[in-house]
């Protein structure tokens, strides 16, 4: 049982890599919100999201750099309790992230869920 629950622990912390960016609660009835991270937090090479408290999809990424520049990954995510999206590498050298807006739905019309944005340095 201990090696069970100490698997579960391992599956939901990022490795010591990974810094925490910002979280956004999300209601399942809007489609659209954003983390602000600011240049205050420095500059990154990747990011990775995860979500907590139920089913999204994400269907669009838009991160917005220090310099107003955006990028747009193609990705389609479909987050379960839990998961975690794939590495999403940043164009050019280290980058400086303003914010990260993301468009989402979700067939559960009640409640919210956590959406937790990591950068890699």
């Amino acid at each position: 049982m201990r090696a069970i629950l100490a698997a579960l622990v391992l599956l939901a912390v990022p490795t010591a890599d990974w810094e925490l960016l910002g979280t956004r609660r999300v209601s399942f009835t809007l489609d659209h919100d954003a983390i602000i991270v600011g240049v205050r937090e420095g500059g990154f090479t990747a990011v990775k999201i995860d979500v907590a408290g139920g089913n999204l999809e994400m269907y669009k990424v838009q991160v917005t750099f220090g310099n107003g520049q955006t990028f747009s990954p193609e990705t389609r995510l479909n987050f379960q309790q839990g998961s975690w999206s794939r590495t999403i590498d940043l164009p050019g050298p280290v980058r400086i992230l303003r914010r990260v807006d993301f468009w989402y739905r979700s067939r559960v019309r009640r409640g919210a869920a956590t959406v937790r944005l990591f950068g890699l340095r």
